[in-house]
């Protein structure tokens, strides 16, 4: 009786997983929120906007933060980030690193 009551309960709990539409935006866990909190309203409301269909918050900012970096170095990822003192550590194309620094509010790179 148990068993067959925890199959029904995991089966309803799967079939609402399944059912839930992907166009919601997801719930910004504390960091993402002290990160948004940190933005200007324009690029907040960007953020917002793109953070939705299964994209985070924070994978939002570092795709936004990485293409403004390529524009001067040819950063081929962020591999550390420090929203609050606006610092992004980058491996280059070449595989070296480097700090890149950027306006928390705008996401405007600096160096």
């Amino acid at each position: 009786m148990i068993k067959q009551f925890r199959s029904k309960t995991v089966f309803a709990v799967a079939l609402m997983a399944i059912a839930t539409p992907a166009a919601y935006a997801q719930v910004a866990s504390t960091i993402e929120q002290a990160e948004l909190a940190g933005l200007s309203a324009e690029k907040r409301a960007e953020v917002q906007a793109r953070a939705v269909k299964g994209n985070t918050v924070t994978e939002v900012l570092t795709t936004m933060l990485l293409n403004g970096i390529k524009l001067k170095h040819p950063a081929s990822r962020i591999v550390a980030m420090d929203f609050g003192r606006g610092i992004a550590v980058v491996q280059l194309a070449d595989g070296k690193m480097t700090a890149v620094n950027f306006d928390p509010h705008t996401l405007v790179i600096k160096s």
